[in-house]
């Protein structure tokens, strides 16, 4: 069972930040954040489609340019929104990362950012859109991809598969209350669980099957 930082572990740092995902690569096996497009172009991590939660600022992340986003502080740190460029420069080298694509459009962006910053991490992009996982896997037949199973979603397993995805997401409740998980394990699927508050439920999840759990702070798995 490994350990997936939820935003960087949103609920004790915060969220999507640089600091946030350096501080939980000390006590996750990955770090998760989510990436979008801003108003100037570049792809930004941030989870939301506005800023108005995470800044004191307000408006569609699409509609400010990366130059505004920089005056805002996220949650009252000194942390700001970074670039999906930035942040794959400050990644601990040891850090797997799960990279998940908030809208579409973004995927020939984002493999060019990874071409660019050409880190050892492995890089897991996952989404619940299927035309961007798509989108990876033609134009990078080598690239991890996870599916991230919506619960409208009725054949995950199935969808997976003719994606050629490496991994599967699921709400811990569906990974527990249907046979997901071992559908997904008997095709060769990792199993990803969100998002977990306690020991004893990822204890749970893993003898299910589940073989990565995600979390908003630190748990011990």
């Amino acid at each position: 069972m490994r350990l997936i930082a939820h935003r960087g572990f949103a609920a004790t740092a915060p969220e999507n930040t640089i600091g946030a995902v350096r501080a939980a690569a000390e006590r996750a096996d990955a770090v998760e954040f989510d990436v979008r497009r801003c108003g100037s172009g570049e792809l930004v991590v941030v989870h939301d489609e506005t800023i108005d939660r995470v800044t004191d600022g307000s408006g569609p992340v699409a509609g400010v340019t990366l130059a505004e986003l920089t005056d805002y502080p996220v949650l009252e740190s000194d942390e700001r929104i970074p670039t999906l460029a930035d942040m794959l420069a400050a990644l601990p080298p040891s850090v797997e990362v799960n990279l998940e694509l908030k809208e579409p459009g973004i995927a020939a962006d984002v493999l060019a950012v990874l071409e660019d910053a050409a880190v050892d991490n492995r890089v897991v992009a996952t989404s619940f859109l299927v035309d961007e996982l798509r989108a990876i896997r033609e134009r990078d037949p080598d690239r991890p991809i996870g599916l991230l199973a919506s619960r409208h979603l009725e054949t995950p397993v199935t969808t997976a598969v003719e994606l050629d995805c490496d991994v599967l997401g699921a709400s811990r409740w569906r990974c527990l209350a249907t046979g997901i998980v071992p559908r997904a394990k008997a095709v060769g699927l990792e199993v990803h669980a969100w998002t977990v508050e306690r020991r004893s439920m990822a204890t749970l999840l893993g003898r299910r099957g589940v073989d990565c759990v995600s979390a908003d702070r630190p748990i011990a798995v």
